[in-house]
C-alpha cells in the first residue's frame, strides 16, 4: 500500500514539476515582452518547488533512498558485523524517530506564527508555504504505519 501512495506522489510531483517549468516560461515571455501580469509566476514556483521537495523526501523516507553514512558498517566484519548493524538499525531509527518529532513540534510553532502574513505577489496565507514540512511528517508516519501494516500481511513486495 505504502508504494501505491509513493507513486501517487511521484505523480502529483511529476505535475508540479510542469506547472513550474509552465510558470516560469510564462514569467520569461512576459518579463521580455513587458507585461505585467504575470510577476506572481516566480512566488508561486517557489512555492510549488517547496512542496515538490518535501513530498519528494517522504517518497525518499519511505524507499530508504536518503543518503546515509555506512563507514562504521564497511569497517565491521563477519558475525559482529551482523549484531551491530541490527543494534545500529535500531538506534538510527530511533534517532530518526526523535529527530522528526521534535521538527513536526516546531514546524507546526512556525506554520501557526505565519498564518497571517501573505505572499509578496498574490493574497496567499504564508500558512500554505510553511505547511510543506509537517504534512511531509505526517505522510513519513503514514509511510511507516503502512509499512508496518504490509510486514504483518506478510506483503514484503509493496
Amino acid at each position: 500500500m505504502g508504494s501505491k501512495l509513493a507513486v501517487m506522489i511521484e505523480r502529483i510531483n511529476g505535475v508540479l514539476l510542469a506547472i513550474i517549468v509552465v510558470l516560469l516560461f510564462l514569467q520569461v515571455v512576459t518579463r521580455y515582452a513587458n507585461i505585467t501580469a504575470f510577476l506572481w509566476a516566480g512566488e508561486a514556483a517557489l512555492w510549488i518547488f517547496v512542496w515538490v521537495v518535501f513530498l519528494g523526501t517522504a517518497v525518499l523516507f519511505h524507499r530508504k533512498e536518503h543518503m546515509i553514512v555506512d563507514i562504521i558498517e564497511y569497517f565491521l566484519h563477519g558475525e559482529t558485523k551482523a549484531k551491530v548493524q541490527r543494534i545500529l538499525a535500531v538506534i538510527i531509527k530511533t534517532v530518526c524517530w526523535v529527530f522528526l518529532a521534535v521538527i513536526f513540534y516546531y514546524s507546526i510553532l512556525f506554520t501557526a506564527s505565519v498564518a497571517n502574513q501573505y505572499a509578496v505577489s498574490f493574497r496567499l496565507s504564508r500558512l500554505y508555504l510553511s505547511a510543506a514540512l509537517p504534512v511531509s511528517i505526517v505522510i513519513m508516519v503514514i509511510f511507516e504505519i503502512l509499512s508496518r501494516y504490509d510486514k504483518t500481511r506478510g506483503d514484503e513486495s509493496c
